[in-house]
């Protein structure tokens, strides 16, 4: 079983930041941010932000009344 490949950029001043590499069509790679997508694929609440604790809500009170 191979492992899970991780991929990290440097950033100006020494940090880094996971990302992800996307091989195009026309042999070109792009970089894609690996947060971001996991903020895509998170659960969203009705207001449309990513919910939070327990899953259904996130977290605004008025959010919590609706349920």
């Amino acid at each position: 079983m191979d492992p899970i490949q991780r991929e990290y950029v440097a950033m100006p001043g020494g940090g880094i930041r996971r990302v992800y590499s996307i091989d195009l069509d026309d042999g070109s790679v792009v970089l894609g941010d690996y947060q971001a997508w996991l903020a895509s694929r998170a659960a969203r609440c009705s207001c449309g932000k990513v919910c939070r604790g327990s899953g259904r809500t996130c977290g605004a009170p008025e959010c919590i009344d609706r349920l």
